[in-house]
């Protein structure tokens, strides 16, 4: 499943992934577009944003060992490879 957005903006709602008891298990691509360099989207936060106002974002997915790493190499602007430390599944 893919999700593209310029800005997502949430005024007392809720968006929900999943839940506690039937967690999203399926591949999920979350696309934000836009730049910095254009003018803003929304005024008061930029661009590619998801802006919350009295609202909730509740995302439960499949359980995982490990939910972060340690790079071993410093990444680079433009390198297409990263080295790190714990095994990441998936990703």
């Amino acid at each position: 499943m893919t999700f593209d957005a310029y800005y997502l903006v949430c005024m007392q709602g809720r968006v929900q992934i999943g839940t506690l008891q039937n967690p999203f298990k399926s591949n999920l691509v979350i696309t934000m577009h836009g730049s910095k360099w254009f003018p803003k989207q929304l005024p008061e936060f930029g661009n590619k944003v998801w802006a919350f106002h009295q609202g909730v974002l509740d995302m439960h997915g499949k359980a995982r060992k490990f939910t972060w790493t340690v790079l071993t190499k410093t990444a680079e602007i433009g390198d297409l490879t990263v080295f790190y430390f714990f095994p990441l599944e998936n990703y």
